[in-house]
């Protein structure tokens, strides 16, 4: 008789949805995002010679912050203990989140009082600080294996520019004109970024528990959406703007409603389909049984 040995990883406990943050921080992602990437685009837009929509974007962006921040306070369920929150700059990224973006509203919207350039670029500074903050949010939640990925602050980052990009176009065209040429380019170029930072993202080599969670955004209906209508659209529609400008607002308004919607609904899929605790395993597992 003789015994047998064989040395296996077993799954204790398997891997299930996080149940901490639901549509509200969705909301407050998004709503975060667009606001920031609005008052970016914006000032992109005056750099590069256009007519610019700055006076919107400076009370149009804080108050989709804002709004964020209200809504990821009611899931909290003691909205009345966020002060609480501000006190952890050194250790939370929570906190930086709120810190930096109530810095970028008070600099944005001082452009509706004063408007001078001084105050813009340490706006522009805060804008993106808030982008980066919420993608690190995610980042260092370890838990998680689709957010505990170097990518995730650049993701953010990308997605807001891309979604606030789309939201001052639609401000343009329902003041019925069109961004100028070099803004449509400076768009596309960064729908081109956004969805090489994605692609990157759902192909990053995280381990089994990574591959599991971001399947549906890889290989499913989700991942599916957000390619051809987050950003193949919208780059095929703003291309065709670009070259053929007798097409029209209307094609530069689908066009900013799909770079919008796309964004939202990746970062809907990344918190609420993605967002799995990684499973429980016991690694190197011996099982030995007897032969005869």
């Amino acid at each position: 008789m003789s015994t047998v040995s064989t040395a296996r990883t077993v799954e204790l406990i398997a891997a299930t949805p996080q149940t901490l943050w639901g549509k509200p921080a969705v909301i407050n992602f998004a709503l975060g995002g667009l606001g920031a990437g609005l008052y970016l685009a914006a000032l992109v837009e005056v750099w590069l010679g256009g007519p610019g929509v700055l006076k919107v974007a400076s009370w149009l962006g804080p108050a989709l912050v804002l709004a964020g921040f209200i809504a990821v306070a009611t899931e909290a369920g003691r909205p009345l203990r966020g002060p609480r929150v501000l006190s952890r700059l050194r250790t939370s990224w929570m906190s930086r989140e709120l810190w930096v973006g109530g810095i970028f509203m008070a600099l944005a919207s001082a452009e509706v009082v004063v408007p001078v350039a001084w105050h813009r670029y340490p706006a522009a500074a805060a804008a993106i600080g808030l982008c980066l903050a919420q993608g690190f949010i995610l980042r260092h939640a370890r838990g998680i294996a689709a957010w505990d990925v170097p990518l995730m602050p650049l993701v953010f980052l990308l997605s807001a520019i891309i979604s606030g990009a789309g939201l001052l176009v639609l401000v343009e065209v329902g003041a019925g004109r069109a961004p100028d040429g070099a803004f449509l380019f400076a768009t596309l170029v960064a729908v081109v970024a956004g969805l090489l930072v994605w692609r990157g993202f759902v192909a990053w080599p995280g381990g089994p528990a990574f591959v599991h969670s971001t399947a549906e955004l890889r290989e499913g209906r989700a991942g599916a959406l957000i390619l051809a209508a987050g950003y193949l659209a919208p780059l095929l529609l703003g291309t065709l703007a670009l070259t053929v400008p007798s097409t029209g607002r209307g094609t530069l308004g689908l066009a900013a409603i799909l770079m919008i919607a796309g964004q939202v609904y990746a970062k809907s899929e990344l918190i609420l389909t993605a967002g799995q605790l990684r499973p429980i395993t016991l690694a190197n597992l011996t099982l030995r049984r007897r032969t005869s």
